[in-house]
């Protein structure tokens, strides 16, 4: 809560700093703020205005948790839209890494009170990332849908992947992909694409993957030829061979930052990739220069509904099929 707020014994304050860029969002999406019930998650001003980092952030937020609950209690929302980290961590639980604003912003979530739509704070915008003014509007919009359909959070099926995600496969089935892709190579009909990405000890951080340099080792390879489907092949034989048959065939391929990072490793562990390839990254980087690039994000403000970029190391399998259904979602 800031000086305005404080003075005035209410959230966001429509001439405060974080208050100004909230209404004029609300405004933006032809509403008014009497249509929302606004609340801070901690209703007092914390010493120095500060409450994220802090050595009393915890202590503070169960502080305000009961007042808190008194106002969901009173007002029953079907939907709650928690703006910057502290409020999804409070109202959902979720923390730690890949699970912060650039990671969840545009998810419904699911918490003890109900589902969550999580954004940025607007406060965060005023500092100087108004080009994220958009997200804040679509987060807005995706809550009141959420609170007018009844929509319920959905989580990533981890225990219940889709049918057509392959996360242990035989070589059988790592044939039978391959036969499907050559398939696909010679008549292409439909206009498929191949989705691929490689994992790597870099592989979830994109600045550190960037930087590193000279041959990195392969632990894993993913492909798909659609958005419900995908196929998990450890960088070994007999799946080694059966992906360089995959990435010599001519059919035009889609990756997510592979023109700077998952190409060159490639060729530097001596497989040839063949075709047209796209990177969805950087075709999404020129459409929307201002807006954050990473795959999660993207995805989000796409319709994706669940986020999976924290489950890297607790279900590398089905975080790498993930990664390649995705492109195929964006690109669909």
């Amino acid at each position: 809560m800031g000086v305005e707020e404080a003075e005035q014994g209410r959230g966001f304050v429509e001439w405060a700093a974080a208050g100004s860029v909230l209404e004029r969002a609300i405004r933006r999406i032809g509403c008014d703020r009497e249509q929302f019930v606004m609340w801070n998650v901690v209703p007092v001003q914390p010493p120095q205005n500060w409450l994220e980092g802090a050595p009393w952030e915890a202590e503070a937020v169960e502080w305000g948790r009961t007042y808190l609950e008194e106002v969901l209690e009173k007002y029953k929302p079907r939907a709650i839209l928690a703006l910057g980290n502290i409020a999804t961590r409070a109202t959902t639980g979720l923390a730690g890494d890949k699970l912060g604003m650039g990671s969840l912003t545009g998810f419904v979530l699911p918490s003890r009170y109900g589902p969550v739509v999580s954004c940025f704070h607007p406060s965060y915008l005023r500092r100087g990332a108004m080009s994220l003014f958009g997200v804040l509007m679509r987060c807005l919009k995706l809550a009141m849908v959420v609170a007018k359909e009844g929509r319920q959070a959905v989580m990533p099926p981890v225990d219940s992947p889709p049918p057509g995600y392959v996360l242990y496969p035989t070589e059988e089935q790592a044939l039978e992909f391959a036969m499907e892709v050559q398939k696909h190579t010679t008549d292409n009909i439909e206009h498929r694409y191949l989705a691929y990405d490689i994992e790597t000890p870099w592989s979830t951080s994109e600045e550190s993957a960037e930087e590193a340099e000279g041959t990195q080792t392969i632990k894993s390879i993913q492909f798909s030829l659609g958005p419900e489907s995908g196929i998990f092949m450890p960088w070994r034989e007999p799946f080694l061979g059966i992906a360089r048959r995959c990435l010599g065939t001519r059919l035009p391929k889609i990756g997510f930052n592979n023109y700077r990072f998952d190409d060159d490793i490639i060729r530097a562990n001596g497989v040839s990739i063949d075709g047209e390839i796209h990177d969805v990254m950087w075709m999404h980087h020129h459409l929307q220069p201002d807006l954050p690039r990473g795959l999660q994000f993207v995805a989000a403000q796409n319709g994706w509904p669940w986020p999976w970029k924290h489950l890297a190391n607790s279900a590398p399998e089905f975080y790498g099929v993930v990664d390649v259904a995705v492109l195929q979602f964006l690109v669909n």
